[in-house]
């Protein structure tokens, strides 16, 4: 998978990174054209500590080029790139409709994901009696909508 600054960012943001991670994404933003010591001895661990990497990852992460950004901007990233994958792919969208609940706390709650957040309620209370087909399609237009609004 190529190097996706802005998702790195976004998982970085939330602590979604974990340490044996690292290596691979140092790889990655090597192949990408990012370089420097940092980089380059993330990239030489095999299966990092944290305390491995703790010293290395400010100067790295300064290399990358990889911003700050708020829990709120990494959540609706990955909301958004989760979104789209379920479209792209084809997937049921029934077996995502708890998908973005964590994102929406480690948001910070924020407004813009309370939509995807209450996708499983509003299907429990407003959808009885009707087909998993007709509910498919409503969480399909609610992922449509949320990838289309630019949130």
């Amino acid at each position: 998978m190529p190097f996706d600054r802005e998702l790195v960012e976004a998982l970085l943001a939330l602590d979604r990174i974990l340490s044996s991670d690292w290596p691979k994404l140092a790889l990655d933003a090597l192949e990408a054209g990012a370089d420097g010591p940092g980089i380059r001895r993330l990239a030489a661990f095999d299966s990092p500590t944290y305390f491995e990497v703790r010293d290395i990852l400010p100067r790295a992460i300064k290399e990358m080029a990889l911003a700050e950004i708020t829990p709120g901007v990494a959540a609706l990233r990955i909301a958004k790139k989760h979104a789209k994958e379920i479209l792209r792919r084809g997937d049921d969208p029934l077996k995502h409709v708890h998908d973005f609940q964590d994102l929406w706390f480690e948001s910070g709650e924020i407004s813009e994901l309370n939509d995807l957040y209450t996708m499983d309620d509003e299907i429990n209370v407003g959808f009885a009696g009707q087909s998993d087909d007709e509910i498919r399609a409503w969480i399909i237009e609610r992922l449509k909508k949320f990838v289309a609004n630019g949130a």
